[in-house]
């Protein structure tokens, strides 16, 4: 009994001893505990995480709208209100310089153009007379198309006084798609901007941006024009034994697309570049859409 309270007092003593060791090594010496990051690190959006692809589950709920102009519509001469309506994805950096998820606006079939704000009104100048068809397709920060079922919208419209009879019927054939029947979408490579068209954010009196700032502009983004092919497809479906995608460069055929992703144009090297896509059927037959023959020409960025 004596030996057992003896070891264990000679036991207690050498912790002690442990203990003040212990505390007198410097900082630098111990070894420090993990901590967990703050809720600021660890909070990023789906939006901003380029792990995402545009065909994650985390943007299935996507989807954007028109407002303004409705579909269908007949506007007076000057320039078009635009007004989107977009639910389940964020448009807009959180903070200035940071990653901007927008959306293409693609006037007619011009080259898109972008708009990083849906809490207010656009404004789109230089359309003549006549049909018109404005497309918009929410994109991730580096411009990567959003693949969901309702990341795109539509909207067909007049700019002046409809035309009556076979003379509008002609007019609306040749620029309005079957809005039922495949529609492909071409977003990029950007191409240059229509020299016609401008589109500026309306300033609201409430709102100290001012809508000609250059964050604003609608000219092709920096990464807009890199050597990537993306694209929407509507009521479809691409595979082996559905839909593909032609795509010829500068004139040189490339292998179909069958599978809807971003598709690097590896043989897009500097200069100017001519791209032009089709859309085909199962039967490798043109399908007749107006909008799914795309030309376009760009420079690599």
């Amino acid at each position: 009994m004596r030996l057992w309270k003896k070891n264990n007092y000679f036991f207690s003593r050498l912790v002690l001893v442990l203990v003040g060791v212990a505390a007198a090594l410097p900082a630098e010496g111990r070894v420090p505990k993990k901590r967990k990051p703050s809720a600021a690190v660890q909070r990023i959006r789906p939006e901003d995480d380029p792990r995402k692809r545009g065909s994650s589950p985390a943007f299935r709920k996507a989807s954007v709208a028109f407002v303004e102009p409705v579909d269908l519509g007949e506007l007076g001469d000057g320039p078009v209100r635009i007004r989107l309506v977009v639910k389940g994805y964020a448009l807009g950096a959180v903070k200035p310089g940071g990653p901007s998820p927008h959306a293409h606006l693609i006037v007619d079939n011009e080259s898109a153009m972008e708009i990083s704000d849906a809490d207010g009104s656009w404004t789109l100048s230089g359309l003549p007379p006549g049909p018109h068809l404005l497309r918009a397709v929410l994109c991730r920060p580096w411009h990567e198309v959003v693949k969901a079922p309702k990341a795109f919208a539509m909207a067909r419209f007049w700019v002046g006084p409809r035309l009556q009879g076979k003379a509008g019927r002609a007019a609306e054939s040749v620029t309005w798609p079957r809005p039922r029947g495949p529609i492909l979408t071409y977003v990029l490579p950007v191409g240059i901007p229509s020299p016609d068209l401008k589109l500026i954010r309306e300033q609201a009196s409430d709102d100290p941006r001012d809508p000609a700032a250059p964050s604003d502009s609608v000219a092709a983004s920096p990464g807009a024009n890199r050597p990537v092919l993306d694209f929407y497809f509507a009521n479809g479906k691409l595979g082996r034994r559905g839909d593909k995608v032609k795509i010829v460069l500068d004139r040189r055929e490339l292998p179909l697309i069958t599978d809807w992703k971003p598709h690097p144009l590896r043989r897009a090297h500097r200069g100017t570049r001519r791209i032009s896509i089709d859309l085909l059927n199962r039967r490798g037959l043109k399908v007749n859409n107006v909008v799914n023959r795309t030309d376009r020409v760009f420079t690599p960025g």
